[in-house]
């Protein structure tokens, strides 16, 4: 639901002067009418009021894999790499890692 600056004020008692304030301070970014009126999400207000209970983050599936035994040092650098990546968006995440080949070794 998008929001005037009067309706913020009215439903949350915030000036108009604080959430330009907000704005500057990249707390806040009002979507823009075709005219340049600002117009605000109220889950955005809600979220910077603390009014909104934080989502639980989804766990990840991190999976790296490797084709032979010798690869094993390759498979160490793919798991840090993901592991560092996932850190860095803030993830929980689980690692599945294997040593396989690509080939179907049941024969008929």
């Amino acid at each position: 639901m998008l929001l005037s600056m009067q309706k913020v004020k009215e439903m949350y008692s915030i000036s108009r002067r604080t959430l330009i304030n907000w704005e500057k301070e990249g707390l806040i970014t009002p979507v823009r009418t075709p005219k340049g009126i600002r117009r605000y999400k109220k889950e955005d207000i809600e979220e910077l009021l603390g009014m909104l209970e934080e989502k639980p983050k989804p766990k990840v599936v991190l999976y790296a894999r490797v084709s032979t035994k010798k690869q094993e040092e390759y498979l160490k650098n793919q798991i840090r790499r993901l592991e560092e990546y996932a850190n860095s968006k803030g993830w929980q995440y689980e690692v599945i890692h294997e040593i396989a080949s690509g080939v179907n070794e049941i024969k008929s």
